[in-house]
């Protein structure tokens, strides 16, 4: 069997059961996500000062306090961004309940560049578990030191029914895109190894 089919079809099936909808698991999970920060602080600014000679300063900066903030600013508006939002009715609607009802996509992929390894991969991934999705991340190869603890350290602190780390370089990406997702959040440059472009409408509309 493939590993990688074998992956999400355990992610689609925890997403088709209703794990990720309430609020409560939501929010569980971004508070996981915020220990992990917190208690992995020193491991993430070593990882980053070997990847990307980045200082302590810069990194807390440019990496983990921009998480942080974004994990905290979820917590802060979840029940918010979860409520229904009413619209106006016209004559034909008047008798009608009217409102827009926000839906996770399901099975989302974020791909993130080597640049910002840790910002570039949380900061999505903070999104996608406060809209109720499961998630294949896949964090740069070139980043190997970030992209170890994320790999090894993270899926601890997260629902690993509902979460997966990708590995692998631009060969692997490709295989990784023959699959269909519900949703593709790429950060980079077009017209790499893998060809972002040409790949992903198709394995977004489920060929």
């Amino acid at each position: 069997m493939d590993p990688v089919e074998d992956t999400l079809r355990r992610l689609r099936e925890a997403f088709s059961s209703g794990r990720t909808r309430p609020a409560e698991f939501r929010a569980a999970q971004l508070q996981g996500l915020g220990r992990f920060l917190q208690d992995n602080r020193q491991l993430l600014l070593d990882a980053l000062a070997q990847d990307l000679h980045k200082s302590n300063f810069e990194a807390e900066v440019s990496e983990i306090a921009i998480s942080q903030s974004e994990v905290d600013l979820a917590l802060r508006n979840l029940q918010t961004w979860m409520k229904d939002e009413k619209v106006s009715k016209n004559l034909a609607t008047q008798l009608d309940s009217a409102f827009i009802r926000k839906e996770p996509f399901g099975l989302v992929l974020i791909i993130a560049p080597w640049n910002y390894p840790l910002n570039l991969t949380l900061v999505p991934l903070v999104g996608a578990i406060a809209a109720g999705n499961c998630v294949v991340l896949k964090p740069s190869e070139i980043s190997k030191s970030v992209e170890k603890v994320l790999a090894e350290v993270l899926p601890c602190y997260l629902d690993q029914s509902c979460l997966a780390v990708a590995l692998g370089g631009p060969t692997e990406t490709a295989r990784l895109l023959e699959h269909r997702f519900d949703y593709i959040f790429f950060t980079g440059e077009e017209g790499r190894p893998w060809g972002i472009p040409s790949l992903t409408p198709r394995a977004g509309d489920g060929h």
